[in-house]
């Protein structure tokens, strides 16, 4: 008798978790469903106009900060494989170059000339200062380039380039393409602030 209740109790205990792991599993799979059939961010994981940004061409139009810029030239780089743009916009009051890399994820900047007298070192020192800000040498090198549109360069050459970094999103630029150096001050940009409106054909 004590042995017919013993088996009844751990007939009973093996039914109740037999019971409990198939709830458990019941449980999972509607919640898989539910979740696969929930709306989602299609922008989530990405800030869904990587592609447009990388394609820019002249005559796209950007909208940023409430303003229409318009692409009227472009220099596309190479650094032995390693691959960006710089885009020269306008809009009806300012220009501004506007670069687009992948660097581990699109990276995108704005910038805007300065005269390099206003600048305090030289390309390649290890620190330079503008408008009382300091930059730090993040790297330097020698690019392969070619212009569309109107850039101000020749249609293709080489170029030389010195980049720093301050604080914050703050960037400073040298670059050469012929006997003086060119100077930009920037900033970072979160690419997903940036509407890229693409010209037709």
């Amino acid at each position: 008798m004590e042995l017919l209740i013993l088996l009844l109790l751990v007939g009973a205990g093996v039914a109740a978790v037999v019971a409990y792991v198939r709830r458990r599993r019941t449980e999972a799979a509607e919640q898989r469903r539910t979740e696969a059939a929930a709306p989602r961010d299609p922008f989530a994981e990405g800030h869904g106009n990587e592609d447009l940004l990388y394609g820019l061409k002249v005559s796209d139009v950007i909208g940023y900060e409430a303003r229409d810029w318009v692409v009227r030239g472009t220099l596309r780089f190479d650094d032995g494989g390693y691959t960006w743009a710089e885009h020269l916009i306008s809009d009806a009051r300012d220009q501004r170059w506007l670069s687009v890399e992948d660097d581990e994820g699109i990276s995108v900047a704005l910038w805007q000339r300065v005269p390099p007298g206003e600048v305090d070192g030289q390309p390649g020192d290890p620190r330079v200062t503008h408008a009382q800000v300091d930059y730090q040498l993040h790297e330097e090198g020698q690019a392969q380039f070619r212009a569309e549109g109107t850039t101000g360069t020749a249609t293709s050459g080489s170029s030389r380039y010195v980049d720093y970094h301050g604080p914050g999103d703050q960037r400073l630029s040298f670059e050469r393409f012929g006997e003086q150096w060119e100077v930009s001050v920037g900033h970072s940009v979160l690419p997903r602030s940036l509407d890229v409106f693409p010209r037709s054909g």
